[in-house]
C-alpha cells in the first residue's frame, strides 16, 4: 500500500511539472502524425520539391490553435519578392464557400427555402434555356445538379473597365439545361454565381457588400477582398499586382488580376491568416462559427450531407462542401485561377484542418500532396476486401462538366477517359499518349484514380453506379459513359483527321509536281478541275485553323459575340464541298485526266464532306 501511494504521488507530481503545452503537442493528427511533428514532415516535403515551387503558404490547425504555418518561396521570383505573412493569394473556387455560408445565414433567418423553386427569388422570365419542367432548388445549386452544361464564354473580363454586373453576366452566360435537376452532378460555376445573385435579390445589396458585412467584418478578415475590382480592399489589389504566377516548371504567366464576371464563383483573394480564420469558423462550436451563425444548428445543417453517392449512404456534397475520404471524412473545397491554386479542408469531428495556397495555376504537388500528411491516405476509410467485376464498368467515359450545345461542343471531347480492364482487376486509360490514368479498385465499385501527365501526378476517389446511366462519381463532378452524341463527335473527328491527312498529302504532292514542272519548264499537264481540288483541300485545313481559333477563344473566356466570324467561316467551309460536288458533276464529261486523277477527285469530294459533317456535329453554326 505504501508503494502504491508513492507511485500515485510521483504521477501527480509529474503532471504538475510537465507543461500543458507539452501534453497538447502529443495529440495525433488523423494521419497518425503527431501535431508536433507535422511541421518537419511538411518542410521536408517542400525541400524535396523546391525546384518546382514558386511560393507556397500552408497552415495546419486543430480547433482554434494553428499548430503549424509556413510561407516558402517567392511571390515574384524575378523581383525577389519573398512569400510571407502578407502575401496575398487568389482563393479561386474556395470563394464558393462564401456563397454557401451566405445562403445558410439567410436560411437561418427564414429568408430562403433551400427546397423551393429558385424562380421565386428571380425576376420573371429569368431562365430562357430550360429543358425540363422540374423545379430547380437552392439545394440543386449547392449540389451542382441543376442540370446545366458548363458555361465559360465571357466568364472573365479582359480588363477592369470591361467587368459587367453579376446580373448581366448571368444572362449573357446562361447555359443550356441538358439534364433533369437532381440527375447528374456536373460542376457549375454559373450555378454558384446564380446563388450569389439570389443573395443579392433577397438582401438588396451587392453580393460582395453582403459578404463584407456578414463574413469578413465579423471574422476580422481585414486582408481579404471579393469584389472583382477590389474596390472594398485596395491593399489586397496592390499586393496582387506585385505578384507573379507560374507554371509547374516555373515559367512566368501573365500577371495581373483575375477579372471574374460571375465573381461569387471564385473572385476572393487574401492572406493565409485570413482564410484560416474563415476555415476555423466552419468548425462546430468554434468562436468563428458563433459569429457567423446565430445557432450551431445552422452550421450542423450545413455540414450535414445534402447529396450522397449514388446507391450509398456516404456523403458526397454537404451543402456546397465536397466530401473527401482519407482516414477520416474531410470537408472542403479546392480552387484554381490562371495564376493561383488553393485548398481548404477540415475534419468536423477532430476539428483538424489545413489551408494550402500557391501562386501556380493547376498546382498538384502541394494541393494533393499535403492533405494525406494530415488526414491519412486517400480512400483509407472506404477500403474493403471485396471487389466488383470490371467487365461491367469498363467503357469510354466523359466528364459531365462540358458543353453539349453549340460551337463549344468540342470542349467535351477533351474530357474523354477510355477505361479498360488492365488484366489485374483494375482499370487503365491513356489519353492520346499524353496522360495516363489508372483506376485501382479498393472496395466494390470504389476506385482510387491516379492521373499522370508529365511530372504531375494526383489521385482522386471515384464510385461507380448504374441507375440507367453508367457513371463514376468523384469530388467536383461525375463522368458518364459515352452516349450517342459523344460517339458522333468521335466518329466525325476520326473522319476529319483522315481528311486532314489526305489534304496535306495531296497538297504536298501537287506542290512538288508544280516545282518539277517549273524546273523542267514543261507545259500544263492536268485538266482545269485540279484547281477546285486544291481549293477544297485547302478548305479542310482552314477548318482546322478555325477550330483552333475557337478553342483559343474558349480558353480565353471571351464573349460569345467574338465567335461570330468563326461561325460564318465554318458555314462557308461546310458549304464548299457541296459546290465542289456540283462542279464535279457538271464538268465530269469534259475531264481529260486519267482514271487515277478522277479517283482522286472523288476521294477529295468525300474528304470534303468531312468538313460538313464536323461542322454539323460540333454545331459550329450555332452560338
Amino acid at each position: 500500500m505504501r508503494y502504491r501511494k508513492l507511485i500515485a504521488f510521483i504521477i501527480m507530481l509529474s503532471l504538475l511539472i510537465i507543461p500543458s503545452e507539452a501534453l497538447a503537442s502529443e495529440e495525433i493528427l488523423p494521419s497518425g502524425t503527431k501535431d508536433s511533428e507535422i511541421g518537419k514532415v511538411i518542410e521536408d516535403y517542400i525541400e524535396a520539391n523546391k525546384d518546382t515551387t514558386a511560393a507556397v503558404s500552408i497552415a495546419v490547425f486543430r480547433g482554434e490553435e494553428t499548430i503549424y504555418k509556413t510561407a516558402y518561396g517567392y511571390a515574384n521570383i524575378e523581383d525577389g519578392l519573398k512569400a510571407d505573412d502578407e502575401t496575398v493569394y487568389e482563393w479561386g473556387s474556395i470563394s464558393k464557400l462564401l456563397t454557401w455560408v451566405s445562403v445558410m445565414q439567410l436560411w437561418e433567418e427564414g429568408l430562403i427555402d433551400l427546397e423551393a423553386d429558385v424562380k421565386e427569388y428571380l425576376p420573371e422570365g429569368f431562365f430562357t434555356k430550360l429543358k425540363y419542367d422540374e423545379p430547380i432548388t437552392m439545394l440543386n445549386l449547392m449540389n451542382h445538379n441543376a442540370g446545366f452544361e458548363d458555361a465559360i464564354f465571357q466568364m472573365c473580363a479582359e480588363d477592369e473597365s470591361k467587368i459587367i454586373s453579376l446580373e448581366e453576366a448571368l444572362k449573357i452566360m446562361e447555359p443550356y439545361q441538358i439534364n433533369k435537376p437532381g440527375e447528374i452532378c456536373s460542376y457549375s460555376n454559373w450555378s454558384v454565381a446564380l446563388a450569389g445573385y439570389i443573395v443579392e435579390r433577397i438582401t438588396g445589396q451587392p453580393f460582395y457588400e453582403y459578404v463584407q458585412e456578414h463574413i469578413f467584418n465579423p471574422l476580422e478578415m481585414k486582408n481579404t477582398g471579393l469584389d472583382p475590382k477590389y474596390s472594398n480592399n485596395f491593399w489586397v489589389k496592390s499586393r496582387l499586382l506585385e505578384n507573379q504566377g507560374y507554371t509547374h516548371e516555373l515559367v512566368p504567366k501573365k500577371n495581373g488580376l483575375f477579372y471574374l464576371n460571375i465573381y461569387p464563383a471564385g473572385s476572393a483573394a487574401g492572406t493565409l491568416a485570413d482564410i484560416v480564420k474563415f476555415a476555423k469558423a466552419l468548425l462546430p462550436n468554434s468562436d468563428g462559427s458563433k459569429v457567423l451563425f446565430q445557432s450551431q444548428d445552422t452550421l450542423r445543417e450545413m455540414l450535414s450531407p445534402s447529396l450522397k453517392y449514388p446507391d450509398t449512404e456516404v456523403d458526397y456534397i454537404n451543402h456546397g462542401l465536397w466530401s473527401h475520404e482519407y482516414n477520416v471524412q474531410a470537408l472542403g473545397h479546392g480552387g484554381n485561377t490562371n495564376m493561383y491554386s488553393t485548398y481548404l479542408l477540415f475534419d468536423p469531428v477532430s476539428s483538424v484542418g489545413t489551408v494550402i495556397m500557391t501562386n501556380q495555376g493547376n498546382e498538384c504537388t502541394y494541393n494533393y500532396g499535403i492533405p494525406p500528411m494530415i488526414f491519412g491516405d486517400i480512400g483509407a476509410m472506404a477500403y474493403e476486401e471485396g471487389r466488383s467485376s470490371i467487365s461491367e464498368i469498363e467503357g469510354v467515359y466523359f466528364s459531365a462538366r462540358g458543353i453539349r450545345k453549340g460551337i463549344g461542343k468540342m470542349y467535351t471531347i477533351l474530357s474523354i477517359e477510355p477505361y479498360l480492364d488492365d488484366g489485374e482487376g483494375d482499370l487503365s486509360a491513356s489519353l492520346f499518349g499524353l496522360a495516363k490514368i489508372n483506376a485501382r479498385q479498393i472496395a466494390p465499385d470504389t476506385f482510387i484514380i491516379t492521373h499522370e501527365l508529365d511530372s504531375m501526378k494526383f489521385d482522386r476517389m471515384a464510385r461507380y453506379s448504374n441507375n440507367g446511366i453508367k457513371k463514376l462519381s468523384s469530388s467536383y463532378g461525375e463522368t458518364l459513359e459515352a452516349d450517342g452524341d459523344l460517339w458522333a463527335i468521335v466518329i466525325a473527328l476520326i473522319l476529319f483527321i483522315i481528311a486532314i491527312l489526305w489534304s496535306i498529302v495531296l497538297l504536298l504532292v501537287s506542290f512538288i509536281r508544280f516545282i518539277i514542272r517549273k524546273a523542267k519548264r514543261s507545259g500544263k499537264t492536268h485538266d482545269s478541275f485540279k484547281k477546285y481540288e486544291i481549293i477544297l483541300c485547302t478548305g479542310v485545313l482552314l477548318l482546322v485553323v478555325d477550330i483552333m481559333l475557337v478553342a483559343n477563344k474558349m480558353m480565353s473566356l471571351v464573349p460569345r459575340s467574338s465567335l461570330i466570324i468563326n461561325v460564318i467561316a465554318a458555314i462557308i467551309l461546310a458549304l464548299a464541298p457541296i459546290g465542289y460536288t456540283i462542279q464535279l458533276y457538271r464538268g465530269w464529261p469534259q475531264l481529260t485526266s486519267g482514271k487515277s486523277q478522277k479517283t482522286s477527285y472523288i476521294i477529295t469530294m468525300c474528304m470534303g464532306f468531312a468538313i460538313t459533317l464536323i461542322v454539323i456535329v460540333l454545331e459550329m453554326y450555332r452560338l
